[in-house]
């Protein structure tokens, strides 16, 4: 065959392997994680991490914005990219292959065109994040190997060393799994390259730049290295180590296709080619590596390929998010291991012993394939382990109310959002995944009027069950309506048991007279009291936070008096059970999980004072304003605000059009002063 129509032709075969998959993944409605990679390519500017979570990066965003822009919000320009993605590692193996010898460059790259099904899966229906990640961590792999040879040689090296450095900053700012490679080619460069120290410098500013979004933010929050955690609050690190350790075999196993799950690391489903097949795979794969590894002397890259699978190999048990399920964080080892395989059998004179063990692999990989196409053609796709029913009648029913602003859970509120192209918005209360780190969407859905709730019981969430928000709205009083939607309950049209009218409590001094920009910072262990004079029937009190610095208790209770002398505790806030914790807030209920208001129904008693009362905390706290609610329920609170306008306008309008007789002009003013 034609040296040029290599690669062309096994692209093809590539493409011919992979397109059932394909036809599968368009067939597949996107999952919560590739709905938020839509939403973040409408907004390429917007982060430096995958929205809500801590780590990560928007490259893929990045990639996926001309396709989301020239094709619309719909699943079939996110597939497109990660069939794109999935492809671009046929290429790498045969550049890998041809680092070690050239006439190991075809089989390579056959393997990857007909890979193991883990890697069919990435190509198709993945787990975002992990396919631009493999594909930057396996270029880190030809780059350095091409830098280390210059190196070596004396000639120009920089612009290898500085696409070596940009690749590696990107992956591992992408995903932390890719440090391991990156570090070990980072070992390749400074030992090829000891004589000319200086000349490695291109590289490492390279590398620091390229990342600089992941170690600045982990200067400043812990969090963003939360992925590689080796500690948590569940486990200690030596118990797990115990449990990881001896089934290391198992994720081992996965990457080459021994199993496969069903949906990326789902352990509840997986499907097994036959035994044979199975064993077939580990005995050729580690038949292959003894055998690469016995001629590592003889080849000056070989030991720098096996480094970088025992590496990872080594590393990957040590985070607490590892498991034996998470096959998803040792695929890094493949490229590398792939390359060897195909690399271990050529001969100077004969390369036809490496083409049989290829085919021989990919054979076996097609057997895994077939039989995780087979479950995903039988596989009922609102049921687990997809868990993804249709959103579109939740939509109408949302359009037909009037609705544009939604709480959902992760994975509901973000396939809402992006599958209405952001004519409604849904967000999760609360960070559902990494608790009170910000969520992009949660604000909006905060500020906006005509509010909806959506609970889908079918699909797993820390929300409450519709049974138990229904008894938290009971509890807080108030009126809604409730329309049960294809497998959804949901909640709309709320009205507060009290009205929007407030005044300002003028006894509580600062955090009395009407200006946001004005708070008490009380004690922050003693009671503090404030009389109502004259004593007045009240339907609730309203408490929120100042502008600046601290914010409410987080551990407080509020009490009333009709005499001023005894006193009948109304609000009991508690440390870490704010997501229990329904309160009405801007004319919707929410859970107000960041401590800036707190609403307390009061039902029309009868309040001559109000006690403040730090419970098991000395932590210090601010108190913008108290206002008193005299009016009873009423009409659910009507918009004043343009609901198309940015945060800049709203708080421009908001200090312009001031309504101080207005609850939810409180609310909103501290909202749209912190809002991300």
């Amino acid at each position: 065959m034609s040296a040029r129509w290599q690669l062309p032709l096994v692209l093809a075969l590539a493409v011919v392997v992979r397109a059932p998959f394909w036809a599968e993944a368009l067939r597949t409605p996107l999952d919560g994680d590739t709905a938020i990679i839509g939403l973040m390519a409408r907004h390429p500017a917007r982060g430096t991490t995958m929205w809500g979570q801590p780590y990560g990066s928007p490259l893929e965003a990045w990639l996926a914005a001309p396709f989301v822009a020239a094709m619309g919000a719909r699943p079939e320009p996110l597939r497109l990219v990660y069939f794109l993605l999935g492809l671009g590692l046929v290429p790498l193996a045969f550049t890998l292959g041809r680092a070690l010898d050239p006439r190991a460059a075809l089989p390579a790259a056959l393997l990857l065109a007909c890979p193991p099904p883990y890697f069919l899966m990435l190509s198709s229906l993945p787990a975002p994040m992990y396919p631009l990640a493999l594909l930057l961590g396996g270029a880190v792999l030809p780059l350095a190997l091409r830098a280390g040879e210059r190196l070596a040689k004396g000639s120009p090296a920089g612009g290898a060393l500085v696409a070596w450095g940009v690749a590696g900053g990107l992956a591992v700012w992408t995903h932390l799994m890719t440090a391991s490679v990156v570090l070990v080619t980072a070992v390749h460069l400074a030992w090829t390259g000891r004589r000319r120290l200086l000349a490695l410098l291109p590289g490492a500013a390279a590398l620091v730049l390229a990342s600089a979004p992941l170690w600045t933010r982990a200067a400043s929050e812990a969090g963003a290295l939360r992925i590689v955690g080796v500690t948590g609050r569940q486990q200690t690190f030596g118990r797990h180590l115990a449990e990881v350790v001896p089934r290391l075999h198992e994720p081992l196993g996965g990457v080459v296709g021994t199993h496969v799950p069903t949906v990326p690391d789902d352990p509840a489903h997986v499907v097994h080619p036959p035994p044979w097949a199975a064993a077939g795979l580990v005995l050729l794969y580690g038949g292959a590596v003894v055998v690469a590894a016995s001629r590592a002397r003889a080849h000056p890259v070989v030991p720098t390929l096996l480094a970088a699978v025992a590496l990872a190999l080594a590393v990957f048990p040590l985070p607490q998010r590892s498991g034996p399920e998470t096959i998803r964080f040792l695929t890094p080892i493949y490229l590398p291991l792939a390359a060897l395989a195909a690399w271990s059998l050529v001969t100077p004179t004969n390369r036809r012993r490496a083409f049989i063990l290829v085919l021989a692999l990919a054979s076996l990989h097609l057997v895994g394939g077939r039989a995780l196409l087979a479950a995903w053609r039988a596989a009922d796709r609102t049921q687990p382990p997809f868990l993804l029913p249709d959103v579109e009648p939740i939509l109408r029913a949302l359009r037909e109310h009037g609705v544009r602003r939604a709480y959902a859970s992760y994975g509901p509120a973000y396939r809402l959002t992006f599958a209405s192209a952001e004519g409604i918005v849904a967000s999760q209360p609360w960070n559902e995944r990494f608790l009170h780190y910000p969520l992009p969407y949660l604000d909006e859905v905060r500020f906006a009027k005509a509010v909806a709730w959506v609970l889908t019981p079918a699909v797993p969430s820390d929300l409450p069950s519709p049974t138990a928000f229904e008894a938290a709205l009971s509890a807080a009083g108030g009126r809604w309506r409730r329309l049960d939607v294809d497998g959804a309950a949901i909640y709309l049209a709320f009205a507060p048991p009290f009205g929007r009218e407030v005044r300002p409590l003028l006894s509580a001094g600062a955090a009395g007279d009407g200006n946001p920009d004005t708070a008490l910072f009380p004690s922050p262990i003693e009671p503090t009291v404030f009389a109502v004079s004259p004593a007045a029937p009240l339907h609730a009190v309203t408490l929120v936070a100042g502008g600046q610095g601290p914010r409410l208790l987080r551990s407080m209770d509020v009490e009333v008096s009709a005499d001023g002398a005894t006193f009948e505790v109304v609000a009991r806030r508690r440390r870490r059970d704010e997501r229990e914790d329904l309160r009405w807030v801007n004319g919707h209920p929410q859970y107000v999980i960041d401590h800036d208001v707190l609403a307390v129904p009061l039902g029309g008693r009868t309040v001559a004072a109000l006690r403040i009362t730090p419970v098991a905390s000395a932590d210090p706290w601010s108190l913008g304003e108290v206002l008193l609610h005299d009016a009873g329920p009423g009409v659910p609170w009507d918009e004043w605000l343009d609901p198309h306008l940015g945060w800049d306008e709203r708080r421009r309008l908001l200090r312009e059009q001031p309504r101080p007789h207005r609850a939810d002009w409180y609310e909103r003013m501290l909202l749209a002063r912190r809002a991300r």
